[in-house]
């Protein structure tokens, strides 16, 4: 094991070492992907454009006394008007969804592999 070692708040821990530049190589681009922002429902504009492949959650930073109120739906106060939407409690559902799908894949795939427990 090549992994230093490294004491971080009286806990010990092997350090892994990052490749960034291969990382960053095996990166894919979503053409025509892009972030917008809304406010009251009326478009903010397009915050991101073709972004790298994968997931994306939404996050609000704040400075010191900063307050802000985030609407992530179902019921919408504002909804946006120029374009479809699905509130985040949607992505949850579609979570189940296609970790069913996978569960089914894997029954399929390996049915000789399976024991049975009956």
């Amino acid at each position: 094991m090549n992994q230093p070692l490294v004491k971080f708040k009286s806990h010990l821990y092997f350090e892994d070492k990052d490749n960034v530049s291969e990382s960053e190589r095996a990166l894919r681009t979503a053409k025509g992907s892009k972030i917008m922002t809304y406010k009251n429902g009326v478009c903010s504009g397009v915050a991101f454009s073709d972004l790298f492949e994968g997931t994306y959650f939404p996050a609000i930073s704040l400075y010191k006394n900063a307050t802000v109120t985030a609407n992530f739906g179902p019921k919408f106060r504002f909804p946006p008007k120029q374009t479809e939407y699905k509130p985040m409690s949607a992505a949850a559902e579609q979570a189940h969804i296609e970790y069913a799908l996978a569960d089914i894949v894997y029954h399929v795939v390996n049915e000789d592999n399976i024991p049975d427990f009956l």
